[in-house]
């Protein structure tokens, strides 16, 4: 009797041990990701292939069919204060799957549309991320891994097929270059030559007017404590405007608050982070302009 019990004990731990799981202990098929917080350019993108002969059911997590390997472990370095936005496009139906920091699984399948996922993870902890993109069916797909600080839904993803229209396109490498400014830096201001205005009129975060190119002018970093206050702003012989996308996400705009049809956007005890900045045009004409960065009131 107690050997057929012992039998029957070993039937039942063999039906229900799993065949497959995902193994975050293995290297990253597709590489390691190094990124601190306030990472350019963002969006951080790493090209891969979609799928794998796992079926998932891990952490609450039960749909899509991901590698035994994760495709890439993405090493975090932050204060804990950035959100992080983890998605996918591919042409077809794809799925994510990830492990973080904390040992926590989470997972998406369609939040970004088109049948992309997207992670969203507030304040995202410092740590290990290891990522699989997985697809829904069994079959294997060509896809693009992307992690950024921004939300590619505000402003719409050029990876994604965005084309312009009425709000630029912060994913981009800014045309006029990277400004990286430490509180109390000199020269002030910091000035860049460049040509306002573009094809996109603007409508987004309750900025309506203006027209400025898809891609961002300038991005500009600023490392600070917190207690300074910013003043951006572009000079021209046109009549000008100002966009930008602050460290916190949120949109600023201004047409002709500097004086003589220039714009000027004051922001008090500035956070630090990352700045995407648009010199527009109030018609749809290009203009030369110059934007400076300051911590001292031009006015």
């Amino acid at each position: 009797m107690l050997t057929r019990l012992l039998v029957l004990v070993l039937c039942v731990l063999v039906w229900a041990a799993p065949i497959s799981a995902q193994d975050f202990t293995l290297q990253a098929t597709y590489g390691d990701v190094d990124l601190d917080e306030g990472f350019l350019p963002d969006p951080y993108d790493v090209e891969l292939t979609a799928g794998g002969s796992i079926d998932v059911n891990v952490g609450g997590c039960s749909y899509g069919y991901v590698a035994n390997a994760p495709d890439v472990k993405f090493r975090y370095a932050t204060s804990g204060g950035s959100n992080l936005y983890i998605y996918g496009i591919s042409g077809d139906d794809t799925t994510l799957l990830i492990n973080t920091p904390n040992g926590s699984w989470l997972c998406d399948d369609d939040s970004y549309g088109d049948g992309d996922p997207i992670v969203v993870i507030p304040n995202a902890p410092a740590g290990r991320y290891d990522i699989w993109i997985g697809t829904y069916s069994d079959e294997l797909s060509p896809a693009t891994l992307y992690l950024s600080e921004i939300d590619p839904r505000d402003s719409g993803d050029g990876a994604s097929g965005y084309t312009g229209g009425q709000a630029p396109d912060l994913s981009l490498e800014p045309t006029f270059g990277f400004v990286e400014l430490d509180e109390g830096f000199l020269p002030d201001p910091s000035e860049v030559e460049l040509t306002a205005g573009g094809s996109v009129d603007v409508n987004v975060g309750g900025c309506s007017y203006g027209y400025v190119a898809n891609a961002p002018d300038v991005k500009f970093r600023y490392a600070t404590s917190g207690d300074s206050d910013l003043y951006i702003y572009a000079i021209s012989g046109d009549d000008t405007t100002l966009l930008i996308n602050t460290a916190t996400g949120s949109w600023l705009c201004d047409d002709d608050s500097y004086g003589d049809g220039d714009p000027i956007v004051v922001i008090p005890n500035a956070p630090a982070g990352r700045y995407d900045i648009w010199v527009g045009t109030y018609g749809d004409d290009l203009a030369p302009a110059s934007l400076y960065i300051s911590e001292i009131d031009p006015r």
